[in-house]
């Protein structure tokens, strides 16, 4: 699968004469818009939904579409351009102050049927007539379906991709091999797709894998859970850069999903945290997440994030037995 950097998901606007309509000549600057995605990561036959946010700095004539139907175009990585158009004829007047939303619901498996998406990596969507109001989506092979039985979990590697780049983990099975297990199990279940990085301290490690941090979830970043935990696998592993160890709780056997990949050396975690893996190569995104500026968390740690770092997907590269 090709994997591309994901795009800016919202992009302010400015209004320009839809095909077929006018927008009676409207100034630069009359219209601001944005067209955001509810998610950042579908798979081929995710449903989601599009919201376009429109203000209207002043009075202009606008196609009707824009208050009901819609006028979407796509353009995906590989393929041809695609209309997804429910046209409504006609202009209507906008007065100046006016603000309005429109929610348009997307089905990848009616517009591009038989895995049509499987093979590509960006899917973006603009809205006809305002110029930049542009959405992208990254999307990613549905691997619920995969055995994870059927992997030789020494060379399967997990790509994650990132808001500040990709970065390919391996695995040891040598040495924690209900980690690896379960790491490969929630990844390809999608179970980290969307989540944040909630916890980073600089020279020390990166914390992610907590549920909590998925848009629009209630609870507090870094209590969350698979719903179930996995019995500690301490090992002889240093965690020392690049490595990639299990969080969890004063109780040793409370690790559950959530993951941090180390940024230095932590000579005092070794033999106490169940280390599974490490970094293969992105050890620059490593370093770029490591970088965010942080805040004092609510126990007054200063590692909250002061703005959101996420895991947009975590992708299994399988190999089989």
């Amino acid at each position: 699968m090709k994997f591309l950097h994901l795009l800016a998901a919202t992009l302010l606007a400015v209004l320009v004469p839809a095909q077929g309509n006018t927008t009676s000549g409207a100034p630069d600057g009359a219209v601001e818009a944005t067209l955001a995605p509810s998610s950042e990561v579908i798979t081929p036959n995710t449903v989601f939904q599009l919201k376009l946010s429109v203000k209207f700095r002043q009075a202009v004539k606008m196609p009707a579409t824009l208050l009901g139907g819609h006028r979407l175009q796509t353009f995906l990585d590989g393929a041809e351009d695609q209309e997804l158009v429910e046209a409504v004829d006609g202009t209507v007047a906008i007065a100046a102050g006016t603000e309005l939303t429109r929610v348009v619901d997307i089905d990848p498996g009616k517009h591009w049927p038989d895995g049509q998406l499987a093979d590509k990596g960006v899917l973006g969507f603009e809205w006809v007539g305002i110029a930049g109001a542009q959405a992208t989506v990254r999307v990613v092979p549905d691997q619920t379906d995969l055995d994870v039985d059927a992997l030789d979990l020494t060379r399967t590697k997990v790509r994650l991709v990132t808001s500040r780049g990709e970065m390919v983990v391996s695995f040891r099975p040598d040495k924690a091999p209900n980690h690896v297990r379960n790491f490969i199990k929630l990844s390809k279940e999608g179970f980290y797709n969307g989540t944040r990085f909630h916890r980073i301290i600089r020279n020390f490690m990166i914390q992610g894998g907590c549920p909590n941090t998925k848009r629009g979830v209630e609870g507090i970043p870094g209590t969350g859970s698979p719903g179930y935990t996995v019995d500690a696998e301490f090992n002889d592993i240093k965690h020392v850069r690049g490595i990639l160890s299990m969080a969890r709780s004063n109780d040793p056997n409370s690790a559950g999903s959530q993951f941090f990949l180390m940024h230095g050396a932590a000579p005092g975690l070794d033999g106490k945290y169940s280390a599974f893996g490490q970094v293969e190569s992105g050890l620059d995104v490593l370093d770029a997440i490591a970088d965010t500026r942080v805040q004092p968390a609510p126990n007054r740690e200063l590692s909250m994030p002061a703005e959101d770092v996420w895991l947009y997907a975590a992708v299994v590269e399988p190999v089989y037995k």
